[in-house]
């Protein structure tokens, strides 16, 4: 499957890093989701660590929304946490996280990744597989 990002499977958890400038908009978002829900149904896991450095966020508070629910629709019962360097945190931030939550998905931001790790509840593993 061609990814837009690389993928690290760990014995705990998904790892997907960014290439820099991404964008965060609906369709790509939209599309992202539903990989991350397809990916760990596949390889059996609950906790997906994602990172990106200095993303720029096309998103306006309805997108924010639509996203937060596909999230939710696509990955529920899971935990995420997004790891975002060079980043600015906001309102709308706060809003997607808190939709995504209020459907059943552990969500949180952070700016660093030992900080996003500590929170997931893993370490660095040894790798399983990896894919680009």
């Amino acid at each position: 499957m061609g990814l837009p990002y690389e993928l690290e499977v760990h014995q705990d958890y998904l790892h997907i890093k960014h290439p820099p400038g991404m964008v965060i908009e609906p369709d790509s978002t939209h599309e992202m989701w539903a990989q991350i829900g397809r990916l760990c149904a596949e390889h059996g896991c609950s906790r997906v660590l994602i990172e990106a450095e200095g993303p720029k966020r096309k998103l306006d508070t309805m997108e924010a929304f639509d996203s937060g629910r596909l999230l939710a629709e696509n990955t529920s019962g899971l935990s995420i946490a997004i790891c975002f360097t060079d980043y600015e945190f906001d309102d709308l931030t706060t809003f997607f996280k808190t939709v995504a939550q209020n459907r059943g998905v552990r969500v949180d931001f952070f700016s660093s990744v030992e900080d996003a790790c500590s929170w997931l509840g893993v370490k660095a593993g040894e790798l399983v597989a990896e894919s680009r």
